[in-house]
């Protein structure tokens, strides 16, 4: 059993959920994002980004607290194996503490492609059958 967090663009929650649930059959603790919708409406800028400030330090924990992070990267916006800006972000935090990154998929032609290789990933191919057995 190993704690998972589970990261990607918030357009995939409903995958992201399909996958903890997959997860957790096979007996792992996994960990989401928040998932309530972030209101980009708000009138007032300090509040927008104490509130992402708020998700972005509660994901951060999660990942602190697992032994892997698994990267939920459908494709979005035409960009195959879609990673955002926020993604990176938790990619290269849970480097950083030496977690295991799996990607569920390859990333495909963006901004941050070498960014994301560089911290050798490991490409499950779109299944959750190919994580390594620990």
């Amino acid at each position: 059993m190993q704690n998972i967090a589970i990261c990607g663009s918030m357009t995939f929650i409903e995958q992201m959920r399909a996958l903890c649930n997959e997860l957790e059959a096979k007996g792992h603790r996994v960990f989401l994002p928040q998932d309530d919708e972030f209101d980009y409406q708000m009138r007032n800028a300090e509040a927008q980004i104490a509130r992402k400030q708020k998700y972005i330090d509660d994901h951060l924990t999660k990942i602190r607290m697992s032994d892997a992070v698994l990267i939920a990267n459908y494709d979005k916006h035409g960009v195959a194996g879609y990673i955002g800006p926020n993604t990176l972000m938790e990619m290269a935090f849970a480097y950083a503490l030496g977690k295991e990154i799996w990607l569920l998929h390859a990333p495909g032609a963006q901004a941050c492609q070498v960014e994301v290789l560089g911290l050798q990933p490991t490409v499950l191919e779109g299944f959750l059958q190919h994580l390594p057995n620990k």
